[in-house]
């Protein structure tokens, strides 16, 4: 967690954000430009533009891995973008990678920090990463075929993770749009599948019927598979 916390060693439920110029003179704000704050504003546009302009305070920010948006190798087909667009195990093996070289189950950790930051620590930018990394590796199905210790780990921090929040939390946060219930239907989906080891595929099975019982989510809707995959191509890509 050492590597993840901010360099202050303070996790806050909101920004420690300073202006971006320190402006505590009128001489300083006509210096620069700037409307006098001694002077009446004209409109709402300009009421605006004389707030000042904000930054967060170095060392309060979260050192989270960075998760790419581009989830396909450079120099990719049409074929290879769509792919890696469904099946994100490229992206993750970057991340993995560049932040966890010697060992991959550290990213279960991160993962960790990230909820207690969210559940503890009240900050919403941990559960927006628990999320957008749940995401990556819930579908990631490729890499359930090479990486069975981490896939068995994501069970078994998932179980006591989901054991910790509190009921109404899922009405609050994690249920909102599905996100939850349709990530787990793909890592469900992916690890029951063909090719995957036995182990797993069974661990996956067990926890699908544990979250089934518990919360009485659906997992057997059928998944819209046949659904167009819209994908970004890279800016002056052609199509013949």
């Amino acid at each position: 967690a050492g590597a993840l916390q901010p360099l202050n060693g303070r996790v806050c439920s909101f920004s420690e954000v300073e202006p971006e110029l320190q402006l505590p003179h009128t001489k300083d704000r006509v210096e620069h430009k700037l409307p006098r704050n001694d002077t009446e504003c004209q409109s709402m546009r300009e009421g605006l533009e004389r707030l000042p302009r904000m930054k967060q305070r170095a060392g309060t920010e979260l050192r989270f891995s960075h998760i790419p948006k581009q989830t396909y190798p450079p120099g990719a087909t049409p074929e290879q973008i769509t792919q890696c667009s469904m099946d994100f195990s490229y992206a993750l093996e970057r991340l993995l990678e560049s932040r966890y070289p010697q060992e991959a189950l550290h990213v279960l950790g991160e993962l960790q920090f990230a909820f207690v930051c969210f559940l503890i620590g009240n900050a919403y930018e941990g559960f927006e990463h628990w999320k957008k990394l749940l995401v990556l590796l819930c579908r990631s199905e490729a890499a359930m075929h090479t990486r069975r210790d981490l896939y068995l780990g994501l069970i078994a921090v998932l179980y006591h993770q989901l054991g910790e929040i509190p009921p109404d939390f899922f009405v609050d946060i994690v249920s909102q749009n599905n996100f939850l219930t349709s990530t787990l239907q793909d890592f469900f989906q992916f690890a029951t599948g063909p090719g995957v080891d036995a182990t797993l595929r069974k661990r996956a099975e067990k926890f699908k019927a544990h979250l089934t019982k518990k919360f009485r989510w659906d997992f057997e809707m059928e998944l819209d598979d046949c659904a167009p995959v819209i994908v970004e191509l890279p800016e002056g890509f052609v199509l013949d």
